[in-house]
């Protein structure tokens, strides 16, 4: 695998990460436990659909065969998505999309924290961006997993 390829394969991973637990947050829209988190939920959502595009744009930029990143999205068949599949897990309830969100977080607030360094200016650039909503995305992760578990006691 070349230098290229490996940096596209890359990117895919990341977007394709992003885009499939966008689409799991934005299931909750219009049913979370009320409205304030329908619209909190809702906008973590499309932070993670505006990272997934700057990746997919520079992951087609990448590949060099003239796809978009709309192409990479919408033309690929489910089982060439390589996102982890903790974000494929469904929505059973509240809690446990807290939860998944969660740990999504705290890996991607480390991950970007690492990646905004990079000395590919792209990825440095996504990331820096990525690192200032997932900070908003943790606090609002870890807020709930306290309230939770103080429910539960």
């Amino acid at each position: 695998m070349t230098r290229q390829e490996a940096l596209f394969t890359y990117l895919l991973r990341q977007a394709d990460t992003n885009l499939i637990l966008g689409q799991r947050l934005a299931e909750w829209c219009g049913v979370g436990p009320f409205l304030e988190e329908d619209l909190a939920l809702t906008n973590i959502a499309l932070d993670l659909f505006g990272t997934a595009e700057a990746l997919l744009k520079y992951a087609a930029e990448v590949e060099g065969k003239g796809r978009t990143a709309d192409d990479l999205t919408f033309l690929r068949p489910e089982r060439e998505f390589t996102n982890i599949l903790l974000v494929e897990q469904p929505n059973v309830d509240f809690g446990a999309t807290i939860l998944r969100q969660f740990f999504v977080d705290v890996f991607d607030f480390y991950h970007y924290t690492e990646l905004a360094k990079s000395g590919d200016q792209t990825i440095a650039g996504v990331a820096a961006k990525a690192l200032k909503e997932t900070a908003y995305h943790l606090r609002h992760s870890e807020s709930w997993v306290i309230r939770l578990a103080e429910c539960a006691q």
